[in-house]
């Protein structure tokens, strides 16, 4: 440290009374601490020469310097010294300021920092600071970095994107967060540039590569490098810092543009939604979004021109701003009346939907206070019931509140209706309601995902801010019915129905599904309709039957229900997951080596991040789907002859599937995970495997191009797309995703259909359409290489090329994990 200082020209060289004073200073310390005895001891430094001087050498002199923490020595000193110069206003030389800053972003406290930043004036010489601060960066040293920053306010000296979106690409988001919280301002700057990024014509990909050609960044997370993981961080700052989500323009409409395309997905292609709900939500949508309403008539004319045509007069669009495909077009004058779709007479006449048992009369309406004083003195008595929440789709900006909260008894079930409910005036009543109903462990309250309704109505209601959101007197029939399940439970009607929702297990039970159209009903209008109020009703209800159906199902197979029952509500793992302790341990060593081809995996979710590199490797590897049981996946990898790669210990849930096909593979680095799973099944790899399967889809039909089959594409789809009257900035369903309303997640894992596109596309001999995102890159990247060549899927249609940021980081990871050279 000494060496270092003197290359600042700091003379750190102190004569024997300055030495004999110190060694009686740190003597008295010891036992005395901060008192009156040192205080006196420490004032004779102000009797010497240069007391910024001596105060650094002391410090740096001092055993527990590397860590000057509020309750050290060094600590003392600068902060006496700092008193000292405050009574006096005796400012430091300009010599002493850079290696003031020297010896504190050489200790670790930041405290310490901080102290030396405001003792020692250091704001004065950031143009010395700044080269420093950039140098920690290239180092990769940006936490320490953007402390001082933080600490030295240099805000307008570095760009928010060059100080921070390092740390979100190495997702250190913990980092990001506790800079902002020490420095508030910088918030909303670093929301506006990631918001920017989420512009539809921002290629995220592009700009990270170019933004790693300038900036030295280590440890990429390149998972992280999509507009969803993107747009989730930005809510979550946005929420965490009371940001209106509103003032993200690209976020904002992206998501609506999501959920306008979730509408025309679920009226078009599902067929599940009637016209007064999509005109409802059409209207609230495109009331909200500003300017949205000519791309939402360009997405809509794909499958319904009259349906266009009518929104198009609704939101009085010109005709020269329309498509010209609807530009001639008359719009007649009563084309706003709504008229319900053929479709949905048909589909009422033809299926089956399982009804309200009780007569209308047993829905009741909750709305004002005596109302809901005088359904707290039935609840109390209930030994059971069932609650449900109901929000309006949060399609846009804003978050939705909860609007409708359904309580249902086995004779009536209560609507409270929060929009009106929900005030500050009624605070005491919603207290009665948690402390002699929610928090009434007596009671049972059944919910399909009832720990999501809790945490909506934890958010949104005055006065439920304390409540607790699961354990003992609530239980969650989705995770009662996957536990009845794996005890044996048979449901006489299961094989015939798909899906994991609420709709699902009632076809399961009673042999119709729920009828679901007014699911993503706008519940803010007033008066409901009576449609909704029967829905409403209807999925509150019929939680109860589903308990008493299976407390009957358990006694006829002989299965434990209340002892199920309980483990759910608290919690409890099952017996059976504990009986062995052999679950992911390696097979027996008798194991023959294999090739490639010879095993094929099916990973758990949390490991869906593996799917690249193991498929780099030429493994058959697919994930479990979100909505998949742990029999199911058992099941699944014994019909298909794979191996299961779990994140934790699990055990087989039947004999026919061996113990040893389950391996577990921790929370490892990627390197060592891979490692562990060619060891253990032994298998060769070798370079003639790399890159044999496509990362994205799993498939194995590549087709090779050159830099003149490429220009041949570009240009193709050039002419093409200057034919198209389609406007090229739409994305196609980038950003749809599931907005339902209701808390029991119905289908919430659906993978849902693409929309169909009548958009100009490239495609290949075999009609696969070709991702055309990255063309004019890899042109120019293969015309200044045109010995090499890239890889087209043929099976979904994208590229794997030498350029591309990803693909490299993952080939050089499997290559230095297989001990194989860098391929040329």
């Amino acid at each position: 440290m000494e060496d270092s200082l003197k290359q600042f020209g700091f003379d750190v060289d102190i004569d024997k009374s300055v030495q004999n004073w110190l060694e009686n200073l740190q003597t008295t310390w010891k036992p005395w601490k901060k008192s009156s005895i040192v205080d006196d001891l420490f004032k004779k430094i102000f009797d010497f020469d240069n007391p910024y001087r001596i105060a650094l050498i002391c410090v740096i002199k001092c055993p527990e310097y590397k860590d000057s923490n509020p309750m050290s020595l060094p600590y003392f000193i600068i902060e006496s010294v700092f008193k000292w110069s405050q009574t006096l206003s005796k400012a430091p030389d300009d010599l002493f300021k850079l290696p003031a800053f020297h010896i504190a972003i050489m200790q670790k406290n930041r405290h310490f920092l901080g102290l030396i930043i405001k003792t020692f004036h250091l704001k004065t010489i950031k143009d010395k600071i700044l080269p420093i601060i950039y140098e920690m960066m290239e180092k990769d040293n940006r936490k320490q970095a953007i402390q001082i920053v933080s600490d030295l306010e240099l805000y307008d000296d570095i760009p928010i994107e060059t100080l921070l979106f390092p740390l979100f690409l190495q997702d250190r988001l913990s980092v990001i967060n506790e800079y902002l919280t020490d420095s508030p301002s910088q918030v909303l700057p670093l929301i506006h540039f990631l918001d920017s990024l989420l512009d539809r014509n921002c290629k995220i990909r592009n700009y990270v590569q170019i933004f790693l050609e300038n900036n030295k960044v280590n440890n990429i997370k390149y998972n992280k490098i999509h507009y969803k993981p993107l747009g989730k961080y930005v809510a979550r700052l946005c929420n965490k810092f009371n940001i209106p989500i509103e003032t993200c323009q690209n976020l904002s409409r992206n998501r609506t543009a999501g959920g306008l395309k979730y509408l025309i997905n679920q009226k078009y292609v599902e067929h599940k939604v009637s016209a007064s709900v999509w005109d409802d939500l059409v209207k609230d949508n495109l009331k909200n979004s500003e300017g949205f309403g000519i791309d939402f008539i360009y997405m809509l004319m794909e499958f319904d021109q009259s349906e266009a045509l009518k929104w198009a007069k609704y939101l009085n669009i010109s005709e020269n701003d329309l498509p010209s495909t609807l530009r001639p077009t008359v719009i007649p004058e009563n084309i706003l009346e709504t008229t319900e779709e053929v479709w949905e007479s048909q589909e009422i006449a033809t299926k089956q939907y399982y009804k309200y048992p009780l007569s209308a009369n047993s829905i009741i309406m909750v709305s004002d206070g005596e109302q809901f004083y005088d359904i707290m003195s039935t609840l109390e008595k209930c030994e059971m019931v069932s609650i449900d929440c109901e929000w309006k789709p949060s399609f846009g900006a804003a978050q939705s509140q909860v609007a409708l909260i359904q309580v249902a008894t086995f004779s009536c079930v209560y609507l409270i209706d929060t929009l009106i409910l929900n005030d500050k005036k009624y605070a005491s009543f919603w207290y009665t309601f948690n402390k002699h109903f929610l928090d009434n462990d007596e009671i049972i309250k059944l919910g399909f995902g009832i720990e999501q309704d809790l945490k909506e109505m934890k958010v949104s209601i005055v006065g439920l801010q304390n409540i607790k959101t699961k354990g003992a007197g609530f239980l969650d029939l989705a995770g009662l019915w996957k536990g009845l399940v794996d005890a044996g439970l048979i449901l006489p009607r299961s094989n015939d129905v798909s899906g994991k929702g609420l709709s699902s297990l009632v076809e399961s039970c009673f042999g119709v599904p729920l009828e679901k159209s007014e699911q993503c009903s706008n519940w803010e209008l007033r008066p409901l309709r009576t449609t909704q109020i029967n829905y409403a009703a209807l999925d509150a209800y019929v939680l109860l039957e589903i308990y008493t159906y299976f407390k009957k199902l358990c006694a006829e197979q002989n299965i434990d229900f209340e002892v199920i029952c309980n483990d759910i509500m608290i919690d409890k793992k099952s017996k059976h997951s504990k009986k062995s302790k052999t679950a992911g341990l390696p097979p027996p060593t008798n194991i023959e080596q294999r090739q490639v081809k010879d095993l094929k995996i099916l990973v758990e979710r949390e490991l869906s991040y593996l799917l690249s590199y193991l498929r780099y490797c030429g493994f058959d590897t697919v994930v479990m789907p979100s909505n998949m049981l742990w029999h199911e996946a058992n099941d699944f990898a014994l019909a298909e002859d794979r191996i299961i790669l779990t994140v934790k210990l699990k055990c087989s849930s039947k004999p026919q599937f061996s113990q040893n096909s389950i391996l577990n593979i921790g929370k490892l680095t990627i390197q060592d995970q891979i490692k562990r799973i060619i060891t253990t099944f032994k298998v060769n790899i070798y370079e003639s495997d790399l890159g044999t399967r496509c990362v994205q889809c799993n498939g194995i039909n590549h087709i090779k191009m050159n830099s003149n089959e490429l220009a041949d594409i570009y240009h193709k789809s050039k002419v093409e797309a200057s034919s198209s009257d389609y406007p090229t900035h739409i994305s196609e369903d980038e950003y749809l995703d599931n907005f339902l309303s209701d808390s029991d997640s119905d289908e919430a894992y659906i993978t849902h259909k693409p929309i169909p596109s009548k958009k100009p596309q490239c495609k290949t001999d075999k009609g696969t359409v070709i991702d055309m995102d990255n063309i004019h890159q890899m042109l120019q990247y293969y015309q200044s290489n045109s010995d090499k060549y890239c890889l087209l899927c043929d099976t979904c249609g994208k590229f794997q090329w030498d350029g591309d940021v990803g693909m490299n980081f993952i080939r050089n990871l499997i290559l230095k994990t297989l001990n194989l050279s860098e391929q040329n």
